[in-house]
């Protein structure tokens, strides 16, 4: 198993300095060749919810999942065999994990795949891995975006020295906009901020800088049905404004001669 390990901490150690890493054996080298020829190519894309980011191909990916591989012969050898009887199933195996798996970072992935010998009760499968893939909040002194939004909702300062649970917080708040915050529905304004907040959320698990932008996704489909809630949020404000001076929001000749009116009188 120190094989396992000790490549799984190896690759962890140069992808967080930038450098890439190769596997030395021949047998890994054809493994990545072969998944390379089998895995259709994946470009990169925007994900969103809990344990969610963007989507990484290529070789650091590879590389990853040869490790984890690796480390379950190394752990459990007999039940390896079993699952995986021939060459090619390891290949093919190899394939479904990647594209399963490529949502989540590589770093991701190997921290997942040693978290699994502690957890997993029996020979651990791509489920397995995928979950522990996922983003936990309280594993990373995080609150739930729910919790979050109340937090920059009703803290009392909108100041970075303000003693909030997690800098996360405030960096989404700030992000989201506080008249947001403080003025529109939570049904408005919560999806903008839990978006924001599940980004910052990913970068304190992944050891990213916190004070990167973040981009707006305005092509986000989320993000287009934030804007049309609050349109019409919007447009139903008014309709009320109109209805309470008297003002049919529906006949627009009537509402001229009732507007006119008010403005003659003023």
């Amino acid at each position: 198993m120190k094989q396992g390990k000790d490549l799984i901490d190896q690759q962890l150690k140069s992808l967080q300095t930038g450098a890439g890493t190769r596997a030395s054996s021949s047998k890994t080298a054809s493994d990545q060749r072969s998944i390379a020829q089998q895995a259709p190519a994946a470009s990169d894309s925007a994900a969103s919810g809990p344990g969610t980011q963007q989507a990484r191909s290529g070789a650091d990916h590879v590389d990853a999942i040869n490790a984890v591989f690796t480390l379950l012969e190394d752990a459990y050898p007999l039940k390896f065999k079993r699952a995986f009887q021939t060459h090619e199933d390891i290949i093919r195996a190899k394939r479904v994990w990647k594209n399963s798996l490529q949502e989540f970072s590589p770093r991701r992935i190997l921290m997942a795949a040693k978290k699994v010998l502690d957890t997993a009760k029996f020979f651990p499968d791509l489920s397995d891995i995928r979950e522990l893939c996922k983003l936990r909040y309280d594993e990373v002194g995080l609150k739930e975006p729910l919790q979050a939004y109340y937090e920059a909702c009703y803290a009392p300062q909108q100041h970075r020295d303000y003693p909030w649970s997690h800098i996360a917080v405030y960096l989404a708040a700030r992000e989201t906009g506080w008249m947001m915050l403080r003025s529109e529905e939570q049904r408005i304004a919560f999806p903008v901020f839990e978006r924001n907040y599940e980004i910052l959320c990913n970068r304190v698990l992944e050891g990213e800088d916190l004070e990167a932008s973040i981009l707006k996704g305005i092509e986000d489909s989320r993000s287009k049905e934030v804007t049309r809630l609050a349109e019409e949020a919007a447009q139903q404000h008014q309709r009320e404004t109109m209805i309470s001076q008297g003002i049919d929001p529906d006949n627009g000749a009537s509402a001229r001669d009732r507007l006119r009116t008010v403005f003659d009188q003023g």
